[in-house]
């Protein structure tokens, strides 16, 4: 594809696999930002040496923070897009392809994990499977698996989202504000490893109905701008945290 691909990890205590993250995203785009939320098992140094470009938080914040910090970066440089995955080693990178062949023609991308409900545990299965039917009516998306944090969106879609949400509810958030902005979407189906990874971090009910009702408060806010400022002018709208590079620039 002709656009210019970014991966925004973010991470939390995931020393023991984001290095196998960031090389398998590497495979597939230019430039890996990840965000230690906080880790204290020296996630950022492992990321850094893997290659990626790292923000670090002083303390765990969420992954609605994470993201936030990440998307401050790369929304004022050039990116066409953002791919987002988790660090914890349960995306699986080689289903990144698929991710850059449907953002040819859509602005958001989302990864559909419920393609092989037999390789998701059962209560998250039906806790996603339940969020997302309600989700469907606050996006009007055909939506499958409204939960899955891989994803690909364009950053001109980003930069007029106003994000607010923490831990999982950005990732709804997303979704509604891409709605309500009337951006083009696609699924892609998307492998999940549950097995001999970090653990995640969500709550499979409490989240799903924090989520739910996070997504009448997005569906009502009127922040999202009426149009792209750009990169350039995104770097004045935003307070932009300091950038690590990676391991492998800094001894280049």
């Amino acid at each position: 594809m002709t656009a210019s691909v970014a991966a925004l990890i973010p991470a939390f205590n995931c020393a023991a696999v984001i290095a196998a993250v960031v090389r398998g995203a590497r495979r597939f785009v230019p430039d890996v930002l990840v965000v230690d939320d906080g880790s204290g098992d020296g996630t950022a140094a492992v990321a850094r040496a893997a290659g990626a470009r790292v923000v670090v938080h002083d303390q765990n914040r969420g992954k609605g923070p994470a993201l936030r910090s990440g998307l401050a970066v790369l929304l004022g440089e050039q990116w066409t897009h953002v791919l987002m995955l988790d660090g914890d080693g349960q995306h699986d990178p080689e289903d990144i392809p698929g991710f850059l062949a449907a953002g040819e023609t859509v602005d958001l991308a989302l990864g559909n994990r419920l393609h092989r409900p037999e390789a998701i545990p059962a209560k998250r299965f039906w806790t996603n499977f339940i969020g997302t039917r309600a989700l469907e009516l606050m996006t009007g998306y055909p939506l499958e698996d409204s939960q899955c944090g891989f994803r690909l969106l364009a950053a001109p879609l980003l930069r007029r989202m106003s994000l607010v949400g923490n831990r999982y509810s950005v990732d709804t958030e997303m979704l509604v504000r891409s709605g309500k902005l009337r951006a083009r979407f696609a699924h892609v189906p998307v492998r999940v490893i549950y097995g001999g990874v970090t653990p995640s971090h969500f709550r499979p009910l409490r989240d799903t109905v924090h989520n739910v009702l996070s997504a009448v408060r997005f569906k009502v806010d009127e922040g999202d701008l009426r149009v792209d400022p750009g990169p350039d002018a995104w770097r004045h709208l935003v307070t932009v945290p300091t950038v690590l590079p990676s391991l492998l620039e800094a001894t280049a």
